[in-house]
């Protein structure tokens, strides 16, 4: 995709994710919003768009868009998304699919066949992780042991802290991290969890631990904490050959070394995060462009869906959980 596209794209939710996304198909890619939908007012007034909607049914009844961008609360992703395939749009959605698995389902199934649903799993477009899994499969073989920890501050959007609207600090956040660990070690057939509420004012867990069993043999382990006072990550991936570590998120410090302990590369990634939604958004705009399935799709977004439900539902009975959950067998 170079310079500008006759590609026209609509975006439903003016919220943080729903403007950036608005800025980078603007600024770094060369396309217009056609129309915007919100049920605030006053973010529609702020706008620049030629068509803006308080309703979403009838700004996709008008059309004169070829791609709609869901960017609401998870609560809210299931019409939008489902109507919008119904009348043969592309889609791109906020992830996770949605804030719980009944509604998951029912747009994994509008989404089915179609080959037209992309969801935002973002590190899937980011250079590092890309990075780590070219030298996995290049170098390092298969995938034996992951980890990931991630000590950060409760988000300061209000609704986040209600389970209803966002499904929880797993479904919300984790997803990330949880898409990347089975993209890496592949299917996951059993999840042990532990979640906790601390903070008061919430009704969502703000300190979870998961272990991730995967069908070809290799453990994953995720631990995510909203409760400290500052923010720090570290993530890890031991294979066959070698072991790669990375002290930090989107950028920092990695180290790539033998299984017998030779250091055989080290070095900073220091790329803006903004490059990766950058390389998503590019990608939505070429698959609506050439008719391709969305890399990131409705089943990737089931996966991690259930992955996360397998997880509340370890939590709550103390014992490991097996997959597919019944929903899905």
């Amino acid at each position: 995709l170079r310079g500008s596209t006759l590609v026209r794209i609509a975006i439903v939710g003016l919220g943080t994710m729903g403007l950036y996304y608005a800025r980078l198909l603007r600024e770094k890619l060369g396309v217009e919003v056609e129309a915007v939908c919100d049920i605030d007012p006053k973010k529609l007034e702020e706008f620049n768009a030629l068509r803006r909607f308080r309703d979403f049914r009838k700004m996709l009844e008008e059309g004169g868009f070829d791609g709609v961008i869901v960017a609401t609360p998870p609560l809210y992703h299931r019409e939008p998304t489902v109507e919008a395939l119904k009348r043969g749009f592309y889609v791109m959605v906020e992830k996770p699919l949605a804030s719980n698995l009944e509604d998951a389902l029912e747009i994994y199934r509008a989404a089915y066949g179609k080959n037209r649903l992309m969801i935002s799993f973002s590190l899937r477009y980011h250079h590092l992780y890309q990075k780590v899994k070219r030298i996995l499969e290049d170098r390092l073989g298969g995938v034996v042991q992951q980890w990931h920890v991630s000590l950060g501050l409760l988000p300061s959007n209000p609704w986040i802290g209600r389970k209803r609207v966002s499904g929880g600090m797993l479904a919300e956040h984790g997803v990330h991290v949880i898409y990347y660990q089975v993209w890496y070690a592949g299917d996951v057939e059993e999840v042990y969890a532990h979640t906790r509420r601390v903070t008061t004012g919430i009704d969502i867990e703000d300190l979870a631990l998961m272990v991730m069993k995967h069908r070809g043999g290799a453990v994953s382990m995720y631990l995510q904490s909203w409760i400290g006072g500052h923010r720090w990550r570290k993530w890890g991936v031991e294979a066959e050959k070698g072991r790669i570590t990375v002290e930090g998120y989107l950028e920092g410090e990695y180290s790539v070394s033998t299984s017998r302990g030779d250091l055989v590369e080290k070095g900073v990634f220091n790329e803006p995060p903004e490059h990766m939604y950058v390389e998503q958004l590019r990608h939505f705009i070429e698959c609506i462009e050439n008719g391709w399935r969305p890399l990131t799709n409705e089943e990737d977004g089931i996966v991690v869906q259930q992955i996360v439900e397998a997880a509340y539902r370890s939590s709550e009975s103390g014992k490991p959980v097996k997959l597919p959950l019944p929903e899905l067998s």
